[in-house]
């Protein structure tokens, strides 16, 4: 059989005629390219969009941790079952979305299921941990299946047609997934006759409702496809994006995800010639412990690995790609973790915002170019837990720690240690509903910290528990209160004082 496909594609070839490429699916390479198609097959990219088929639920890696068998039994009202779905957006490992026979979101206002409208319909995961559900645009009703949403879900996306029975122009695809032919292009004529010469090492193209017809490379303007090229930033570029141009988009405080490329963009390692597969293999993951990252930061920056101004085992990554983006969710107490690592690198140790002022993007220009605040590099970590024998900071701390972290002039740990106790007045003050409160110790002791009434009683306990040496931080919200003044009261074998605040609803 190959052999007389070898010598049909000879006779067009010969002849000038042109045959027109198609799309033949992922399975297909896997006769030749095993180890590549096990690695593939084991990492995320072919669970972006699992289609349903035959009323069964999709099937994920064993290393995944994603509760899939909650998700029916919890999903809108409650009373969904396989057969309603025609399709699960992700579940690999962040979020899980859910597309109803009817090609609408479940749970939006304009599905046609009996909970339309009630949310209850995205379910958020990270790392083995179940961050519960949400509700995602539940009040809208445009939220449908289509083009605009599968073009970085699936492969050999097309804006004709319509990939559901019964549910027109919603647009075609040919594989659910990002398979191989979405990075290498359609391979009709290489399974025919395989060839170096017939399929795209790196398949660049623009998606069909992209407005500039490329990507945005910053100063050197709009890149538009090359065929005869092969650049692995403007394939991964074209889906790790929002809108095609530069701008790192952010939202609540977080950066979105689907920003790597505009992050990466705004690097020195860009700026240098890296690429995105300087440091991954796009065939492997990252997450699930995966072996992804084939360079890491130590094998260029030597210097900077062998001076690091920091206690404990943290490496490189901790601070430089901090989870300063959110695709599902925001983990642990400190607001500035959630569950996305940042590609920004640079880190400027400053209390500035790193956000503009209406907060959709992450600040660059002449003022400041894009980087980190040391809340997101530092307080992820130290403001996390209270029970993780990481000692808690406050962001000007946490920014004077930071500061010339890879030279001799670094501050040291008991240079940030006060040299006695103190209990900061409260702020904001007044507050509604919540406040902070700020205490500093100059080293380790059992601390209690608790808030009282006018008339002495007792209505929270915000730290009970033994406390690492530092200034650092605890939140009040006095939401189920009334309002009113209160008093808060720190209390250690060697200092007690006791200072007033007003909740005002």
């Amino acid at each position: 059989m190959h052999k007389l496909l070898h010598i049909i594609l000879s006779i067009f070839l010969l002849t000038g005629m042109v045959l027109s490429q198609t799309y033949v699916g992922s399975d297909k390479c896997s006769t030749c390219h095993s180890t590549k198609y096990s690695n593939w097959k084991d990492s995320g990219h072919p669970y972006k969009f699992s289609v349903i088929e035959n009323n069964e639920a999709p099937s994920y890696p064993a290393v995944v941790v994603n509760f899939e068998d909650s998700w029916m039994a919890n999903l809108g009202d409650s009373s969904h079952t396989w057969a309603d779905i025609a399709g699960v957006i992700g579940g690999f490992g962040w979020k899980a979305r859910f597309v109803g026979t009817d090609g609408y979101i479940i749970g939006t206002a304009g599905s046609s299921f009996s909970d339309a409208g009630k949310g209850h319909n995205q379910f958020n995961f990270y790392g083995g941990e179940a961050h519960g559900w949400v509700d995602y645009d539940a009040s809208k009703t445009t939220k449908i299946y289509n083009y605009g949403c599968f073009k970085c879900h699936t492969t050999g996306g097309d804006t004709s047609g319509t990939w559901l029975d019964g549910v027109d122009d919603l647009g075609t695809f040919s594989e659910g997934g990002i398979g191989c032919e979405s990075c290498h292009g359609p391979g009709s004529q290489h399974i025919a006759a395989p060839s170096k010469s017939n399929i795209d090492k790196v398949y660049e193209f623009a998606h069909l409702d992209n407005g500039i017809g490329g990507l945005d490379y910053g100063d050197a303007g709009i890149i538009t496809p090359d065929t005869e090229g092969n650049d692995v930033n403007f394939l991964c570029g074209t889906c790790h994006n929002r809108s095609y141009t530069s701008p790192i988009n952010s939202k609540g405080g977080f950066i979105k995800h689907h920003e790597q490329w505009d992050e990466f963009l705004t690097t020195k390692h860009f700026a240098n010639g890296f690429t995105c597969i300087t440091c991954h293999d796009p065939h492997k993951r990252t997450i699930w412990d995966g072996d992804g990252i084939t360079k890491t930061c130590e094998s260029c920056h030597s210097d900077k690995a062998a001076q690091i101004n920091h206690p404990g085992t943290k490496n490189c990554i901790d601070c430089h790609m901090p989870f300063a983006a959110k695709s599902g969710t925001t983990r642990g107490n400190s607001g500035y973790k959630g569950d996305v690592r940042s590609h920004i690198m640079t880190i400027i140790p400053d209390t500035a915002s790193m956000f503009t002022t209406d907060g959709s993007a992450v600040k660059d220009d002449a003022e400041r170019e894009a980087a980190l605040s040391p809340a997101y590099a530092c307080l992820g970590c130290h403001n996390n837990a209270s029970d993780d024998n990481i000692p808690d900071k406050t962001l000007a701390a946490a920014a004077a720690g930071a500061k010339d972290m890879h030279e001799s002039t670094a501050i040291s740990a008991d240079e940030l240690k006060p040299s006695s106790f103190a209990l900061g007045q409260n702020y904001p003050n007044p507050f509604n509903p919540s406040t902070t409160i700020e205490f500093s110790l100059p080293f380790k002791t059992q601390v209690n910290i608790s808030v009282y009434n006018l008339s002495g009683k007792l209505v929270a306990t915000l730290v009970n528990s033994e406390m690492n040496a530092g200034t650092q931080e605890v939140n009040f919200d006095a939401s189920n209160l009334t309002s009113g003044m209160y008093f808060y009261r720190i209390n250690t074998k060697d200092f007690t004082q006791i200072k007033r605040m007003t909740y005002i609803k």
